[in-house]
């Protein structure tokens, strides 16, 4: 019972209707049924990203209601999932795949707002592809998601059975990531980097990417390793392989879970001169707030720039959104406002053909040049978004804080 729908009346209050459940089956049907249709979103709203995902509703919420709960001709409804185990606080696959389910069973859906995990997608996506259904992600940056290039087997055509793409995603991928860190290497004087990774397959192409732009950028990679990252783990021969290299930078490519933060520590106490950078999957107080004095040599790279630096209509966004729910919201609010915002868009330029899926998605796939709270973009016919800039955060109090921004050409 972890759906949420909004009705009208909850729309203009901005607050979430009555709770409902779904079934498992899949619906193939080319239109949604009816006038009325409805928009998923699955994120984890329990655990480490919880208050990053609450950012993301509220924003797809606000954007919903400013546009009455409409798009041209047809009345929306907004289904509010949870992807993650309120055991563990973590995104779980099983509970991920009964979201997609449950949207794609239903016949009214026209499109689903997720996931924030990339590994999420990666069981979300054949689900919501088979029932030919629009996916837009404000996060997954997972580069097989949209291209072969350093991709896992069979990617990205695993995720799509039905052999057309129908997910799109917002916040820049990996092919960005990774270029973002090449160019911070470059403005911090880093001559040397060792690249690391935590063996988890959605990460291990982001190392790819680091370190061979690394090589083509004029910096040496001084070595590569994959390690186990475990918590209370000492990492002494992969640290003593790193100092014999004489490497001043160490990239990791992995994520804030246990094992992340000791490692940090061990590699400071090691080398207090070492650079030390991380992805945006660090991004994250689990992380900051572990890592002690290591922070003071710490980089980490993320898609949320600082509010200032969006639009000037963002900034409009931002202060509806501090009106409707009591507190400031920021870099992923937008991503969920947007979010909504062109899906409800594209509805609306399909006209009287808005609750035919394939056309919805046709039209998410033709945005180019789009102007909105997250700056201008266009959707590549891989689902890839155009925008080029990312953040980097320093850790500060054992939080991330932005830093700078990077722009790419």
């Amino acid at each position: 019972m972890r759906a949420r729908w909004l009705g009208l009346a909850a729309l203009a209050a901005v607050l979430p209707g009555a709770a409902g459940c779904g079934g498992t089956g899949v619906s193939r049907a080319s239109e949604a049924a009816g006038n009325q249709l409805a928009i998923y979103s699955s994120l984890p709203l329990q655990g480490p990203d919880a208050a990053v995902s609450q950012q993301i509703v509220n924003g797809e919420k606000l954007a919903l209601s400013e546009a009455g709960g409409r798009a041209g001709s047809f009345k929306i409804g907004y289904v509010s999932l949870d992807d993650s185990n309120p055991k563990t606080g973590r995104w779980d696959p099983g509970i991920t795949a009964s979201d997609a389910k449950t949207a794609a069973q239903d016949t009214s859906t026209i499109a689903y707002l997720g996931d924030y995990n990339s590994a999420a997608t990666a069981v979300s996506l054949p689900l919501i592809n088979a029932a030919g259904i629009l996916q837009v992600s404000p996060g997954s940056p997972y580069v097989g998601l949209t291209s072969s290039l350093y991709a896992g087997q069979d990617e990205p055509g695993r995720f799509y059975p039905t052999g057309r793409r129908t997910f799109g995603r917002l916040a820049p991928g990996d092919s960005v990531e990774g270029a973002a860190q090449v160019k911070l290497m470059k403005l911090l004087g880093v001559r040397s980097v060792y690249v690391l990774d935590d063996q988890d397959p959605f990460h291990v192409p982001l190392s790819d990417i680091v370190a061979i732009g690394a090589q083509h950028a004029g910096i040496a990679l001084a070595g590569r390793d994959s390690l186990t990252l475990a918590p209370g783990a000492l990492y002494a021969g992969a640290i003593e392989k790193i100092a014999k290299s004489h490497a001043s930078a160490v990239f990791l490519a992995g994520s804030s879970a246990a094992g992340t933060a000791g490692l940090w520590r061990q590699l400071h106490a090691a080398n207090p001169g070492l650079t030390l950078l991380g992805t945006s999957s660090m991004a994250d107080e689990a992380f900051a707030s572990q890592i002690g004095s290591a922070a003071a040599n710490t980089y980490l790279t993320t898609p949320a720039l600082a509010p200032s630096l969006y639009p000037r209509v963002a900034q409009r966004v931002l202060g509806n959104y501090r009106r409707d729910f009591g507190y400031d919201g920021g870099a992923y609010a937008l991503y969920g406002y947007e979010a909504m915002r062109v899906v409800l868009d594209a509805i609306r330029g399909a006209g009287s053909r808005g609750n035919d899926r394939q056309v919805v998605i046709d039209r998410l796939f033709a945005t180019r040049d789009r102007d909105s709270v997250i700056g201008r973009y266009s959707v590549e016919a891989s689902g890839e978004t155009t925008l080029a800039r990312y953040g980097v955060d320093r850790v500060v109090g054992g939080r991330p804080v932005f830093d700078r921004a990077i722009t790419l050409p």
